[in-house]
């Protein structure tokens, strides 16, 4: 069930909730206005009074509802924005180390391995520097829709850590598997032209990455993975490193 139909469900029960409690205390009050005994007619007096509680306590609950529903939204808002890159709408720092953290109390229960992966554009400045920061930032975005599509749906996060570099974590991997996950990335990306305000750009990636287990500091995978990158940008870009033991234990 999405977010949406939960808030919807979540309403129509505080509407109904709300109206109950309504109708419930008004056929109290009538009950013991009726035990009292000061009313001539009491059938026709609980029957108005129903009717009357009844009109105030619908549109009492209609508006009720409305209320929480919309406040649930807000608050959902809020999480959104507290959670991801306002550019790209993929994860920001916070929400990927919380994905991080997760994936490693899972490896403890299965005894599985993931990646992280750290990526960033080559020469990027010089999009910026020729065309523009409006144009680097649709290159950014188009980017993040290649690399999210390239990925497996909610087994893999993908977040970007900044400027022009994303990183992705990929669960359940090994290293070959992570290899290739990276250099079909790659490939993808150098292929890929993107058109925006008449002109036809293209761009490339360097990669770096590490294996992550349920006893790695997640600082220092982050540290050889980023290790691994700076090696790709410095001997050619569009490449892949793998971090390894060497770098791994200088990080």
């Amino acid at each position: 069930m999405s977010a949406y139909a939960r808030d919807i469900k979540d309403s129509l029960t505080f509407f109904v909730f709300v109206a109950t409690t309504a109708l419930c205390l008004s056929f109290t009050f009538s009950v013991f206005v009726y035990r009292l005994g000061v009313l001539d007619d009491p059938q026709r007096f609980l029957i108005a009074n129903l009717v009357v509680a009844a009109c105030v306590a619908i549109p009492t609950a209609t508006i009720a509802s409305q209320h929480e529903f919309q406040l649930k939204r807000y608050q959902r808002q809020l999480e959104s924005l507290a959670s991801t890159d306002p550019l790209t709408g993929l994860m920001n720092r916070r929400s990927f180390r919380l994905a991080a953290e997760d994936e490693t109390l899972r490896q403890r229960r299965s005894h599985s391995m993931a990646a992280v992966v750290l990526f960033d554009l080559d020469e990027f400045k010089r999009i910026n520097d020729l065309h523009g920061h409006q144009t680097g930032d649709a290159v950014l975005k188009r980017i993040a829709e290649i690399a999210y599509s390239e990925l497996r749906g909610p087994f893999d996060k993908l977040g970007r850590w900044g400027g022009e570099e994303f990183v992705i974590l990929l669960s359940n991997v090994n290293r070959d598997q992570a290899w290739l996950v990276c250099n079909r990335l790659r490939e993808r990306l150098a292929q890929t032209v993107i058109e925006e305000g008449g002109k036809q750009l293209s761009v490339t990636a360097s990669f770096g990455y590490e294996m992550l287990t349920a006893d790695s500091s997640l600082d220092r995978v982050l540290e050889a993975a980023d290790q691994a990158l700076y090696v790709s940008k410095t001997s050619g870009r569009n490449r892949i490193t793998y971090a390894g033991p060497r770098l791994a234990a200088s990080a």
